[in-house]
């Protein structure tokens, strides 16, 4: 689904060379001391009763993620980081360390993937307990892998501009990208 250059798969697996170094301490401070964002304003969302309604308004597809998902994008909203999320998820949820970091993992990656979500330079944070956190006593909360659903029946509807491509009546209409249309 994704149109992406070589750049944009640069940054979509940027997470990916992480996990390729996964032996000790260099896996840690590759993967959780990433930081990221929402792509706003090219993304706008809004999560209802454990839900998340994402659209992008580049592309015109939109999005939902339930449960698990839900809490992940909430908690990217608020500005934590990969390490933040991942201690979140393991005091929430009854998983184990390495099934978490990794659902985690894929998950962002898909939403680095389809532009919703963009890392955020912050610089690294020092790694207090190596990972221990994780190792600790999980949450009661049932796990389940989070999905990005992705929907594109309304990519004609979400990419008009309603402010600016508007029939006499104000009705917004699809933009005539002829040669010489001065829209």
């Amino acid at each position: 689904m994704s149109s992406g250059g070589s750049s944009d798969r640069g940054r979509a697996s940027a997470l990916a060379r992480g996990r390729r170094i996964r032996n000790g301490q260099a896996w840690r401070i590759a993967v959780r001391d990433r930081h990221f964002a929402i792509n706003a304003p090219a993304v706008v969302s809004e999560i209802i009763d454990g839900e998340v309604v994402i659209m992008n308004l580049t592309s015109g597809n939109y999005y939902s993620s339930d449960q698990v998902g839900a809490v992940i994008w909430g908690w990217i909203e608020a500005g934590k980081t990969f390490r933040d999320i991942e201690r979140g998820l393991a005091l929430r949820y009854a998983a184990g360390a390495e099934d978490l970091t990794a659902t985690l993992t894929a998950f962002v990656d898909r939403l680095l993937e389809e532009k919703l979500v963009r890392e955020i330079a912050l610089g690294p944070t020092p790694v207090a307990d190596n990972g221990h956190a994780l190792n600790g006593a999980a949450g009661g909360e049932r796990f389940v892998a989070p999905a990005l659903h992705v929907y594109t029946d309304m990519q004609d509807l979400l990419l008009l501009d309603p402010i600016h491509d508007v029939d006499e009546a104000g009705w917004p209409r699809p933009r005539d990208d002829t040669p010489g249309d001065p829209a």
